[in-house]
């Protein structure tokens, strides 16, 4: 895999974590302005489409990784994390539920992060021994 396509592959990764972090940050930064005496009031909608966004952007680089390493594990779990978010986004809310599916999310990407890794690592010592 070419230096740039690796990059790239990082994308699902790097986007679920963040899609995590947009949910749960801004409902930190929420807590911690209150906290001090800062009302601020999130439109819930437009965060629900934001972490949406960023899920669309995982599962692309979700797919472009299972395309390079062809393990479908990853990318199972982060559909099934996906719709399940997008069930609770849309469907109906469900606090236990959305927390599960963050989980899967991250959990999907840490092991798409471990097999691009164990690729990496084979491959090369693959290009040693040649």
């Amino acid at each position: 895999m070419t230096k740039s396509k690796q990059n790239l592959s990082w994308l699902a990764s790097a986007t679920s974590l963040l899609a995590v972090a947009t949910c749960y940050g801004s409902l930190a930064a929420v807590s911690l302005l209150s906290l001090i005496g800062i009302s601020v009031d999130i439109d819930e909608a437009v965060l629900a489409k934001l972490i949406t966004g960023l899920m669309i952007l995982a599962l692309s680089g979700m797919l472009y990784s299972w395309r390079s390493h062809r393990h479908p594990g990853p990318l199972i779990l982060s559909l099934n994390a996906a719709a399940l978010l997008l069930w609770v986004f849309y469907g109906s809310y469900s606090r236990p539920l959305e927390l599960i599916g963050f989980a899967l999310l991250v959990t999907a990407s840490l092991w798409d992060f471990y097999i691009k890794r164990r690729v990496c690592i084979t491959s090369s010592h693959h290009d040693e021994n040649v």
